[in-house]
């Protein structure tokens, strides 16, 4: 017997079988559908979050080609722009541009802003408005005898920045303990200096509303007030081709007015042409009617300014 094993060969049969398994193991191999299915399905969980932000990545470059590629132009050739309905309410009667930003001198509008509403006395706060020759007696008669008596200020809250004819200002927001509120303005000074505008603030009115209210004043011409498009016409104003009719409101108020503005007024065309259905700030002047007041029905003789400054 030989020391060493040798193997039985194998039978024709075996063979055969064994030739039939060796090609389905290549065709198998060579299967490009069988094979991205066996490596996708052994993708670990890094692979596959490498993938997915790879996608993402083609996705993103692919929207940015289109976004730099699309039409930006207008017949005119000049690039679209979008227009804010949302624009500052003390913008003037007219567009303008956005001014360039204030270099302010000495104490900064925040700390104008503090000090004034901090202010007890009289003469501290004719320290910190603009125009205080002017302003005094108004300011004295508002917290000695008008609202300023009995306000408490809780809070001072920063507001956007806005202009007005040319001129930039800071405005804050007043908060009272009743939760009223004052809009504060500090304006740019032409020595660069921030002031109050105390005008705005106390929404100076050059008459009491309730002289005008009751008929005994035929006109004021100086009442700060909130403009928008109204739509009551009656009476005396019952002509929609001869007269707009506004609807005036202020803190000051219990009730709007009605105010009737003529629309062939030249003096008024540019302001009528921007008006909105939105409330905005005008200082205007007002002029009454015979039995006009009895209504709450006056007419707007001028718009002095769009905003409440008082210049």
């Amino acid at each position: 017997m030989s020391s060493f094993y040798r193997r039985p060969k194998r039978s024709h049969r075996q063979e055969l079988e064994k030739g039939t398994r060796r090609k389905r193991r290549k065709s198998r191999s060579s299967d490009p559908e069988r094979r991205f299915g066996q490596s996708s399905s052994n993708l670990t969980l890094p692979q596959l979050i490498r993938r997915g932000a790879l996608l993402v990545l083609l996705l993103g470059f692919a929207g940015l080609l289109l976004f730099l590629i699309r039409p930006g132009k207008t017949t005119a050739g000049t690039a679209s722009a979008w227009k804010d309905p949302n624009a500052p309410d003390s913008a003037s009667i007219l567009p303008q541009e956005e001014p360039a930003t204030a270099i302010w001198q000495g104490p900064q509008p925040i700390e104008v802003a503090n000090s004034f509403t901090a202010a007890t006395t009289h003469s501290e706060r004719l320290k910190w408005v603009d125009q205080p020759e002017e302003v005094a007696a108004l300011m004295e008669e508002f917290y000695t005898h008008g609202p300023g008596l009995t306000e408490t200020i809780t809070k001072l809250t920063a507001m956007r920045i806005p202009m007005q004819d040319g001129r930039a200002f800071n405005s804050f927001l007043v908060i009272m303990a009743d939760n009223s509120f004052r809009k504060l303005d500090v304006v740019y000074e032409l020595n660069g200096h921030a002031k109050v505008d105390f005008k705005s603030y106390s929404r100076f009115c050059g008459m009491p509303w309730s002289a005008l209210l009751d008929g005994s004043r035929p006109s004021a011409a100086e009442m700060r007030v909130f403009l928008k498009i109204g739509y009551y016409y009656n009476r005396d104003f019952s002509d929609e081709n001869t007269w707009l009719c506004l609807i005036a409101s202020s803190p000051d108020l219990k009730e709007p007015l009605y105010l009737y503005a003529r629309r062939d007024n030249p003096e008024l065309r540019d302001f009528l042409r921007y008006l909105t259905d939105r409330e905005m700030r005008y200082t205007v002047s007002i002029q009454n009617t015979k039995d006009g007041w009895q209504h709450r029905q006056f007419i707007l003789s001028k718009v002095l300014r769009s905003g409440w400054l008082g210049y």
